[in-house]
């Protein structure tokens, strides 16, 4: 398929790239493509319209969902750089995120249901903790994206809440089981040996790398249960298939090769 500089109307742009006019106007609705520049209420395309439906055709040809590939796109867009978009940077750990530090009103503003009761329990379980007199750090953005995702959805805000505290709570009970085991299996048996000195590395390393394989562990064990529990759910047919657009369809070999996840050979 050629690129072209002549603006194409979606009929155009559709045989184009030879996929159906319906499935371009999901991928609007995706946000994995960018709106056409309007002449009056004429919707015109180009070549990077093209360029980008060809570069979704091959990630999905390489195994990757569309909800993945709108992630990729949005980061890659986003300036980040592309080893930490796939997640396997190990000098800096991609998953940890930095900490944000909001006004009370910039806080109702991302999360406008957070009356002073809910923020007390907000508080509690560890979403949002104050910060001087008139400011709040969010530990993690994404878990408050996630609530105010829910909320924008219809659901209660404390039954977000009682997710997040699951997941806090619980989180934390590993997270102590973990440090004593790394105390007394890994850093006081290194530390009695002569390499006691590479101890701070092996840590740093270590904390990118658990970080890393615990997200990829926990993706995977949320998403065989989550699929266990649509079996008892009145929608579980819509959440099955919920569950298989966003999974991860690919694996890599060690050369670098991508392919789809079930493929023999």
């Amino acid at each position: 398929m050629v690129a072209t500089d002549e603006p194409l109307s979606i009929d155009e742009l559709a045989r184009r790239v030879q996929l159906p006019v319906r499935t371009i106007r999901e991928y609007h609705t995706m946000r994995l493509l960018p709106p056409p520049e309007r002449r009056g209420r004429l919707g015109l395309y180009g070549s990077r319209h093209v360029q980008r439906l060809q570069l979704i055709a091959r990630l999905q040809r390489r195994g990757y969902s569309l909800a993945g590939i709108r992630d990729l796109l949005g980061a890659w867009e986003s300036g980040t750089d592309l080893m930490t978009v796939l997640g396997v940077s190990e000098s800096q750990p991609a998953l940890d995120e930095t900490p944000l530090r909001l006004t009370r009103a910039e806080l109702s503003e991302r999360l406008p249901a957070l009356e002073e009761a809910a923020l007390g329990r907000a508080r509690q379980i560890g979403l949002v903790h104050s910060h001087g007199e008139d400011h709040f750090v969010v530990r993690s953005p994404a878990l408050l994206g996630l609530v105010a995702d829910w909320v924008g959805a219809g659901v209660p805000l404390d039954q977000a809440l009682d997710v997040i505290e699951v997941l806090t709570v619980d989180l934390g009970a590993l997270a102590r089981q973990l440090a004593d085991l790394i105390v007394a299996r890994i850093w006081e048996p290194v530390s009695a040996t002569s390499r006691a000195a590479e101890l701070p590395d092996l840590l740093r390393r270590g904390r990118s790398l658990v970080l890393q394989g615990a997200v990829s562990t926990l993706a995977d064990r949320l998403g065989a249960a989550l699929a266990e529990r649509a079996g008892t759910s009145g929608d579980g047919g819509r959440l099955l298939a919920a569950l298989d657009e966003i999974r991860v369809g690919a694996v890599v070999d060690s050369a670098g090769t991508i392919h789809r996840r079930g493929d023999a050979g």
